[in-house]
């Protein structure tokens, strides 16, 4: 369920603005330093690419996005940028974003929903700094516009029931029904592939024998094959 465009904005701008703030005047061995959660990028990478996704956005470049080589091409066109100008462009490009989400003049789904993405990197960077997870309002508008999914693979059968103390969310439909117990933060960092499928498997399941195939089916994003503690 996509949240409204105002709720959509305000996600975007206060995650642009937590990041922006956590990062200007990081030493150059901090920026230099590898994402646990994307390996082939530095925190300088990672913020190239979100600075870029919203010169891309508020411009129309969609061909390929969300796609590596799209991302690529954001991350080497700011590859000699000090980090300043990297924000400075983020400040300038992110309020235009804004308004494409208020105007509704785009009706891509990432475009109207950049929060997930951002709100996504902002985690990958609270594991490597410490800079402080997203807030609740952010993982759980996520859960709720990921999930539920009722098209699985045809590797699962049936439903998977994931309860939280949040709310519970399924994805599939039908017969068997699998459960799961976590935390609606470890969910929301699994569905958008942080979690291995070792670290999904570890999760209280009460029907152990559908935790393999569903630990792999969980994710909407690649899922990583390192665990990851943020």
């Amino acid at each position: 369920m996509d949240p409204s465009p105002a709720t959509s904005a305000q996600l975007y701008a206060a995650t642009r603005e937590r990041v922006t703030a956590a990062v200007r005047g990081l030493s150059p061995a901090d920026l230099d330093r590898q994402v646990p959660a994307c390996p082939l990028w530095t925190v300088h990478n990672l913020v190239s690419h979100l600075a870029g996704v919203a010169t891309d956005f508020a411009t129309g470049t969609l061909d390929g996005a969300p796609q590596p080589p799209w991302t690529a091409v954001q991350v080497e066109a700011r590859r000699a940028l000090p980090i300043d100008a990297v924000l400075d462009e983020w400040e300038r490009t992110g309020p235009l974003l804004e308004q494409v989400i208020l105007e509704g003049s785009s009706d891509h789904p990432l475009v109207c929903n950049p929060w997930a993405d951002a709100g996504t990197h902002e985690a990958d960077l609270h594991g490597l700094l410490g800079i402080g997870r997203p807030p609740e309002e952010l993982w759980l508008t996520a859960l709720d516009w990921a999930l539920p999914d009722p098209t699985p693979s045809d590797d699962v059968p049936g439903t998977l029931s994931i309860v939280t103390p949040s709310g519970t969310y399924s994805i599939g439909s039908g017969s068997p029904v699998a459960e799961v117990r976590t935390s609606s933060y470890e969910l929301f960092r699994a569905v958008f592939g942080r979690r291995s499928f070792e670290q999904i498997r570890s999760w209280a399941w009460s029907t152990p024998s559908y935790a393999d195939a569903w630990s792999r089916e969980l994710p909407r994003l690649p899922q990583t094959e390192r665990a990851l503690s943020d």
